[in-house]
Formats: C-alpha cells, structure tokens, sequence
C-alpha cells in the first residue's frame, strides 16, 4: 500500500520513501520539486477567478477530488499485485474533518467501484485560509458572466458532450448553463474550438490540475485515469455553488452529465474486461451513489443524463442543429489513447462506437484516425484486441440474445424493471450501430 500525505504546507509534509509520497496539494507555498510532488498548481486561482465567494465545503470537495486525481496519477497500475487494483491511503487536510471522516467509508465504497482500487482515506484538519475571490474587473467581469445561468454541464470537448451543449444551447432550452471542462494538455483548443459554434449565451468554467511529479520519479505515471469522472464531477458541484452564490439562489442544482446510453453502461465485451476494466465513468450505479453521498454532504445536487437511452448515433442524427454538429465532428475527440499520442486511434472501444455514430448518423466528415483501416487492424495483433472483442460479442449476443445478464456484469442496475429494459434496447441498438459500421467497412 502507498500513503499519499498531501498537505498546503510542504513544511508539513513527510520526507518521501517506496510506501510514502508526500505531495504539496495546492500552490500556496513555493514547490521543490526535488523533494514531493505537486497535485494542482493553479486550480486554487481558477477558483478565485470567479469572482464570487465560495463555500468551505466545495473547496473540501474540490481538495479531496484533486487528491484522488493525483493519487490516481502517481500511482502505476503495474506495480499493484495483479498489475490493476492499486491499494492507496490518502491523507486530506479539509476544513470540516468531522463530516468528511463521517462520510469516508462511503467515498472509499464509491471510488473502489470506479476504479477496481482500494482506497482507504484519513482526513486532517487544514491550515489553510478559504481562498477569497479576487477582486480584480477581470474576476468581477467572470461573475457577470454567471450571473442568470441556472445549471451545470460537462463539457470534455468530446463528441457527446458537444451534442448536449449544441442541443441545451441551440435548442432553445430552459436550462442556461455553466459549462464546466478540464483543459488536459492539448484538449483546451479543441473544447474552444467546438465552444465556437455555440449560438447562445453560456458561463464556462476550465480548470485543470495536471498534478506534477517529484523531479526523480518523471515519467512514471498512470494513464487510466479511471477516477477523472470524480474530479469532473466535483468540479461541476464547485460550479453549482458559484452560480448560487453569484444568483443569490439556494434552489439551484443540476448537473446535466451528456453521455450516450451504450457507453453510460459500457457493458464488458470478454470475461477479462469485467469490472474496472471497462470504464464505469458515468455508470449509473456510480451517479446515483455519488449523488446520495454529496446530498448528505450537504450540497443537494441533481445529476441528469438526458442521453441515458439514447445510442451515440441516435444523438448525432437527432442534434437540433445538424449543421453545428456536422462541424463539431471533426472537432472533437472520443478516444481512449488520446492523450498518450495526442491522434485519435480509430481502433478502440470509444473510437469504433463513434465512428459507428457518424456512419448511422449519415455524417461525411469524422476526425483523422491513427488506424483509419480497420481490414489492416484485423491483421495487426498488438492492434486488434478492441476489434476482435466487439465482434466476439456481437456474435455471441447473436446467439444468446442474453442482453439483461451482459448488462449486470458492469455493475448494478435501477430496480425499475421499465428503466432496465429501456437500458437493454438501448445496448442492443447501439451495438447494432457497430455492426452495421464494420459490414459497411467489409471487417
């Protein structure tokens, strides 16, 4: 097991040894990168940016999600005893020990399902001061901006989340949201540009951590990144309470998460895919438990996925501007691997499905592919493992037709029998997308 201790202060920190990572969580003390690692160096002004004040408990909440984040970084699945399920201990200094030490075997519940880690977590009281809004006409410029604005929206600068903001922003609906995105490296200019053809009046919020190693360990890092949907969400909740600070208005709360239904349940192709090994990243047994456990935090929030039976194809052809989303395709990224190449693959699970969506939703443009032949995938081992599990399952599907059973392996389902069989055709039609894309490209 590793013990992450994180603390304002480097003063306060442990020296590093093989079970001990020190890390300096925010940048509030100069950084020696000789000595710890860093989790966040700008998100604390990203936060005063806004211009509005912002409770103790969504700084605690933002604090433990970018400790999560760097943990998650840091720490290589390779060196767990089965090569996956890491065993972390993090150290968190907040404001309100009590609650969150309350509340701790929950979050460690919760994480385990989202990343097949095991997380155990001790909380500490902070010596840091909450950070005030600054006072500058560019800060108070960015709070006008929130101001109206009556709910929260993902944005990744993926293809689903380019719908959802095209269709709430285009489509003339009620909501009026802040859209809130991480800029990883590279992601920021593909999130602006797609941002662009957005018609109506929108608030933003873009933040990144970008946690740092400590200077001898450079390079040794994880790329899962199964827990950012943590992070993402956390930060949406922050946002949630920017907007009812600067609308003097407690009733606000929803978080509008726009994914596709088929990637929402993300169903494991083979055996060695059950589990954490197929994203749970917007799962709803994930949204739903992490929606309880932040109400009894206190924050009342209300996730909505208005996608949630809904293919990714389904989304394409049914955008309420065709014409934006046809110049959002080539825009946005959907793959895996992207941030370890920075070109969309082409060949993995993400990638197939999208393609398989602009092939139903009869869209001529798609982005540049790394492996845009899928006939020479087919013939690449190291590269063909995506490939030969989908057909695997669209053929053993075929054969058993045992969609309710395939969708239970990826984790527990609503109770609601209605909901569970709108899940079940869902999944079904979304792999027929996949099907009929890979007759058409004769694999």
């Amino acid at each position: 097991m590793t013990n992450f201790y994180f603390h304002n202060d480097p003063s306060e920190l442990p020296a590093y040894s093989e079970n001990c990572h020190p890390v300096q969580i925010y940048n509030t003390h100069q950084y020696d990168k000789t000595k710890y690692s860093i989790a966040s160096r700008a998100l604390l002004d990203t936060v005063r940016d806004l211009g509005v004040h912002i409770d103790a408990d969504a700084i605690d909440l933002i604090t433990i999600a970018t400790a999560v984040t760097a943990a998650d970084t840091f720490e290589q699945r390779e060196t767990a005893a089965d090569a996956w399920s890491r065993e972390m201990h993090l150290y968190i200094p907040v404001k309100d020990k009590h609650k969150w030490s309350l509340l701790a075997d929950r979050l460690r519940y919760i994480l385990n399902f989202l990343t097949g880690d095991q997380w155990q977590f001790t909380f500490f009281e902070t010596s840091m001061a909450i950070p005030k809004p600054k006072s500058s006409s560019k800060a108070e410029a960015k709070r006008d901006t929130l101001k109206e604005l009556n709910s929260v929206c993902l944005f990744s600068g993926g293809l689903d989340s380019a719908v959802g903001a095209i269709d709430i922003l285009n489509g003339h609906s009620d909501y009026k949201p802040l859209l809130v995105s991480h800029a990883y490296r590279g992601d920021g200019v593909k999130q602006e540009n797609i941002k662009s053809l957005l018609k109506s009046r929108f608030g933003e919020l873009s933040y990144s951590i970008s946690p740092g190693l400590k200077e001898d360990l450079k390079g040794k890092t994880d790329t899962s990144m199964r827990g950012r949907s943590f992070n993402f969400l956390a930060m949406a909740v922050l946002g949630i309470a920017a907007l009812r600070n600067a609308n003097d208005d407690s009733k606000i709360s929803t978080i509008i998460v726009p994914e596709n239904g088929y990637i929402s349940i993300n169903p494991p192709l083979t055996r060695r895919r059950i589990g954490s090994h197929s994203t749970r990243t917007t799962h709803p047994f994930f949204l739903n438990r992490l929606e309880s456990f932040l109400n009894d935090a206190g924050f009342h929030v209300k996730f909505m996925n208005p996608y949630q039976f809904k293919t990714k194809g389904e989304m394409l052809a049914e955008c309420k501007d065709q014409v934006a989303i046809a110049k959002a395709v080539p825009l946005s990224v959907s793959c895996s691997h992207w941030h370890r190449e920075h070109i969309q693959c082409g060949r993995c699970v993400p990638c197939l499905i999208r393609r398989s969506s602009v092939h139903h939703a009869k869209l001529t443009e798609d982005a540049d592919y790394e492996s845009r032949n899928l006939k020479v995938v087919h013939k690449e081992r190291e590269k063909r493992d995506d490939l030969q599990a989908v057909q695997t399952a669209i053929i053993r599907l075929k054969k058993t037709g045992d969609y309710r059973s395939w969708l239970r392996q990826s984790g527990s389902l609503p109770s609601d029998i209605d909901i569970r069989r709108k899940l079940e055709s869902t999944i079904r039609r979304g792999l027929k997308e996949v099907e009929a894309f890979l007759k058409a490209e004769n694999v």
